[in-house]
Formats: structure tokens, C-alpha cells, sequence
């Protein structure tokens, strides 16, 4: 027998988290968003509908934040990949994104990469 959701249940979200720090610019945020969804590990998924890659406002808010306050959210649409692979792809293309942007431009972007809380934070 299949259970049914009642209203009140909450399914998880399942994704990832990337926030860079007071050294980036909001043009960093879209230029890291277009890099990982050309990612080759990341670009299948984003494809197909199974991986979505969305700028949102930063949940912490902003007082004393320096930098941009958005963050790019890596949601899971579908069960083709764990929050862990999810991560470690997310890691690498950042790093590599990182480490391009340095060869470029002034300041550390500082990127963090959380997975999010069950409610999607």
C-alpha cells in the first residue's frame, strides 16, 4: 500500500549551497553560475531537468556581510545523484572556477559550499 502525503508533511530538499565572500561581486555570482552549469559533471543534470542552479538571496542577511548577498543554490530534482556527489562536483568546479578568477582578477572570492538543511536552507 502507498502512503500519501497529508498536508503538514514536508519533504526533504535535497542540494547545495555556494556562497562567496567579501571578496566578490555580483558579476562573480553570475559568472560561477554560468561556469557550473557548463560543468561536464554538472551540465547532464542541469540539462535534463534533474539538477536546477538558481541565485538567491543569502538567508543569513546582510548586516555586517561584506561582498554579495546572493548565493547560488544547486536544488535536486531528481534521485540520478546524492547530495555527496553533488558536493564534490560543486567543490571541484568551484575550486577550478577559483583559481581561473584569480588568474584574472584581484581578491579572494572566499567560496563556501554547504550542503542544505532539509527545508531547503
Amino acid at each position: 500500500m502507498m502512503a500519501s502525503m497529508t498536508e503538514g508533511d514536508q519533504v526533504a530538499v535535497l542540494g547545495v549551497r555556494v556562497r562567496l565572500g567579501a571578496g566578490a561581486t555580483v558579476d562573480d555570482v553570475r559568472a560561477l553560475k554560468t561556469w557550473l552549469e557548463r560543468e561536464e559533471s554538472l551540465q547532464e543534470l542541469v540539462s535534463t531537468g534533474k539538477l536546477s542552479i538558481e541565485e538567491q538571496a543569502g538567508t543569513d542577511g546582510a548586516d555586517g556581510r561584506l561582498g554579495p548577498d546572493i548565493d547560488l543554490v544547486l536544488r535536486v530534482l531528481s534521485d540520478v545523484v546524492t547530495v555527496v556527489a553533488l558536493t564534490e562536483y560543486t567543490a571541484r568546479a568551484v575550486k577550478t572556477w577559483t583559481n581561473n578568477r584569480r588568474r584574472l582578477q584581484r581578491g579572494d572570492p572566499d567560496p563556501q559550499i554547504r550542503p542544505l538543511d532539509r527545508d531547503g536552507e
